[in-house]
């Protein structure tokens, strides 16, 4: 199914969901959010813009041959700075909403004693863009870092400049300087469409909490309600997660909660990575559920790989990791997603089973960890 939010392949994925939810006699319960597109189609391209014209205002500057280069180097570092707190400007527009309308399918498996909640999710919307995901990555990293060193730039040689030290104007660095300029334009065209199944991305990560989901309501945890959570509208900025956690945070924070969102959680080759952490400062993830999911991978003979995204790529669980959440994502990198190619064929079943074993290892494990001071405290 093609799910861009709106389309009818989004409405065919919500009644699967709440079938699947019937078939392991859990009742997915719908929670109505509304929400704006505007982030992605308006927001995003208009910061790339202007990053772009504020980066060819300092190399024309630098061409120049002026001490006011430092004031585009001042102000093009302070619009990075902003840039790279992206997660807090999707939240912005998560709470403001919008005209258009969505939801998200939660079911609730009861523990046997809960004293806390963990909540398994995935998003079950797809989105298809203009560029291969590698190269809209790689602008984005290339863009903002050489955006960086520009501005840097232009700030020490103003300052040179205005000590009488003579060091712009060369034309060869000005030609080096565009670069920046160049990888941010190109990113104001990689526009959005509806031609990606999206089987890795996401299809995967909600297979994997509907069977991981399947298992535990067979066989409930004794000291916590598993939530299974199928978020919609990630790939218009995260809004069906920051709907549900702004709505529920002051429940779930009332005890202990741990997050385990599946965004493309395995490889093409079955290979398996978590999230480390993501931003510019680095914003690390749940270094407990890191670890043990990689303690659980190793005892299976596997090896589970760190992974950072600084920018240009986004997933459910970052604002519940800024908002104080144990909470982490099971994610790889993958070059065919956003796009027709990322079909039901390529899906390594041998992954999603690793994916799927992985999980059910942490929560016994997190499980076994609050059964142990009940066992110590036993009268006997």
């Amino acid at each position: 199914m093609r799910r861009l939010p709106g389309s009818p392949g989004e409405a065919e994925a919500q009644e699967y969901i709440r079938g699947a939810g019937e078939e392991m006699g859990v009742e997915m319960r719908v929670e109505e959010f509304t929400y704006s597109s505007s982030p992605l189609t308006i927001v995003l391209p208009v910061t790339c813009l202007l990053l772009a014209s504020l980066s060819l205002l300092g190399s024309l500057d630098y061409l120049m041959v002026t001490y006011l280069a430092m004031i585009p180097g001042l102000v093009l570092l302070l619009v990075i700075y902003l840039g790279f707190k992206w997660s807090a400007a999707f939240e912005r527009f998560g709470v403001k909403g919008g005209s258009s309308k969505s939801m998200n399918l939660v079911g609730q498996i009861a523990g046997r004693d809960p004293r806390g909640t963990v909540i398994l999710s995935a998003h079950y919307d797809s989105k298809s863009q203009l560029m291969p995901v590698a190269l809209r990555a790689s602008l984005y990293i290339a863009g903002f870092f050489s955006a960086t060193l520009l501005g840097l730039t232009l700030i020490v040689v103003g300052v040179m400049k205005a000590a009488g030290v003579d060091v712009m104007g060369n034309l060869a660095g000005f030609y080096v300087s565009l670069l920046p300029a160049v990888c941010l334009c190109l990113l104001v065209f990689n526009f959005t469409g509806n031609r990606s199944p999206g089987a890795l991305d996401d299809a995967s990560g909600i297979a994997v909490i509907l069977e991981v989901g399947r298992v535990i309501a067979a066989d409930p945890l004794e000291n916590f309600d598993v939530v299974v959570a199928s978020f919609g509208c990630e790939e218009v900025g995260l809004i069906g997660s920051i709907q549900y956690m702004l709505a529920h945070q002051e429940d779930l924070k009332a005890r202990p909660c741990y997050m385990l969102n599946f965004d493309m959680p395995f490889s093409r080759t079955g290979s398996l990575c978590v999230n480390t952490g993501f931003e510019v400062p680095f914003k690390p993830t749940s270094a407990r559920l890191n670890e043990l999911a990689r303690d659980a991978a190793r005892d299976m003979g596997l090896e589970m790989k760190g992974l950072y995204m600084p920018v240009g790529a986004a997933a459910d669980h970052m604002p519940w990791v800024k908002h104080g959440f144990e909470a982490t994502g099971f994610t790889c990198a993958v070059g065919y997603i956003h796009s027709s190619r990322d079909s039901l064929d390529r899906i390594d079943t041998e992954g999603l089973r690793r994916t799927g074993e992985v999980a059910l290892a942490v929560l016994s494990r997190l499980d076994s960890e609050y059964s142990a001071p009940r066992q110590a405290s036993s009268p006997d």
